[in-house]
């Protein structure tokens, strides 16, 4: 069965307009981005497996793009299912709850994560009234040989996100045992701007001469952490 209303990985914030935490490592390079694929439909002899959703799914952390100080939480993904066929995954789609974006280091400074929170749900990132939901549909599944982050499949799929859906490929660790499957990815990073999530991003116009120790890094750290069982 194929879910249509999946937006992780997604997946996704940034540093906001307050107080950063203490600096972490600068996001290395951002996965390609390509144009929406053709997301395939599965054979009716494929097994479906439900995600389990408790919460925390999805890590994200944000950056200033000079000085390297950085904000970090989660959010989570509300549905999902994965295809599996002859004991191999071959497909699904998750979906995230945009309005869940949650701001872990800033958790003893209820004011600022107030106004973090609030901000990347605003129009300048992620306009989550607009756009409540982000979605991932898987369009291919291929295994990883030698790969240095220990995925043992890389995964194409659409991320949509503020409307706009774009095709990226991502490492993950795919377990099957005892009728669940473990979805989990090493840290990636994707370019924001790519989903037009454009504040203080000096790719665009209205920021190209905003102030170094303002500017906002394109590249968000994502790390998505899923279950699902047989159904």
């Amino acid at each position: 069965m194929r879910m249509k209303t999946i937006n992780k990985l997604m997946l996704l914030a940034v540093a906001g307009s307050v107080t950063v935490a203490c600096n972490s490592s600068a996001p290395e390079e951002a996965v390609e981005t390509k144009e929406a694929q053709e997301v395939a439909t599965p054979e009716t002899t494929s097994e479906t497996y439900v995600a389990v959703t408790d919460g925390d799914e999805i890590t994200w952390e944000g950056y200033k793009t000079f000085s390297g100080d950085n904000h970090y939480g989660t959010i989570q993904v509300t549905e999902g299912a994965f295809n599996v066929e002859n004991g191999e995954l071959v497909g699904g789609s998750f979906v995230i709850d945009m309005g869940s974006i949650n701001s872990v280091d800033l958790a003893e400074s209820p004011d600022m994560k107030g106004k973090l929170e609030g901000h990347l749900k605003s129009p300048d990132f992620f306009a989550v009234d607009s756009f409540p939901q982000a979605t991932f549909e898987i369009t291919q599944v291929k295994v990883a040989e030698n790969d240095t982050t220990g995925a043992t499949h890389h995964i194409d799929g659409n991320l949509t996100m503020r409307g706009i859906t774009k095709n990226i490929t991502v490492p993950a660790m795919v377990k099957m045992e005892n009728g669940m499957i473990e979805f989990q990815t090493p840290e990636f990073v994707i370019d924001r701007s790519k989903w037009n999530v454009r504040f203080r991003s000096t790719s665009f116009a209205e920021f190209a001469n905003v102030a170094k120790d303002k500017a906002i890094d394109n590249n968000i750290k994502l790390k998505v952490n899923l279950k699902a069982k047989n159904a």
